[in-house]
């Protein structure tokens, strides 16, 4: 499946122009995404290491074997399966579902998505505690973002 150029403006104006907030067509090799959503989007910046030189013409790195080593990563991710608005209480006036320090089970409720005027309820995979929470209550939210962060037992 191609697009003209025409086409794809005209269909990025009939989804401007209408109520959907998402579309998305994928076929083969072919993929589009199309939101009205303003999720906010996470980008890590890039870890560049210096060069310096040693004035006889070789380059030497400033980071060594030893200093590059990856970051140990403890904790388990309750991630959103879909694209919403995320709630951490079941409504405004109630205690949240989940607090730092809190230990969970698996299958316990730690939130809800709302899309499409459906709420999702978001449940742990894993046991453990609760190192960080990640979003802030009504916090829109994309598809496979990290919401909570879990330590397991």
């Amino acid at each position: 499946m191609e697009l003209t150029l025409d086409e794809l403006k005209d269909l990025i104006q009939t989804i401007n122009d209408s109520e959907l907030r998402e579309f998305s067509i994928n076929e083969g090799d072919y993929a589009l995404h199309l939101s009205k959503n303003d999720a906010p989007t996470m980008v890590q910046p890039a870890v560049v290491p210096e060069v310096m030189s040693d004035g006889a013409g070789s380059v030497t790195s400033t980071e060594t074997q030893n200093d590059a080593q990856p970051a140990e990563v403890l904790g388990s991710f309750i991630t959103a399966p879909l694209v919403g608005t995320a709630y951490l209480r079941p409504n405004p006036d109630a205690k949240p579902f989940v607090n730092v320090g809190d230990h969970v089970a698996v299958g316990d409720q730690v939130a809800l998505i709302e899309a499409m005027k459906l709420m999702t309820p978001i449940k742990s995979d894993v046991a453990g505690t609760v190192k960080r929470i990640l979003v802030s209550d009504e916090d829109m939210v994309d598809y496979d973002m990290n919401l909570i962060e879990i330590l397991p037992d």
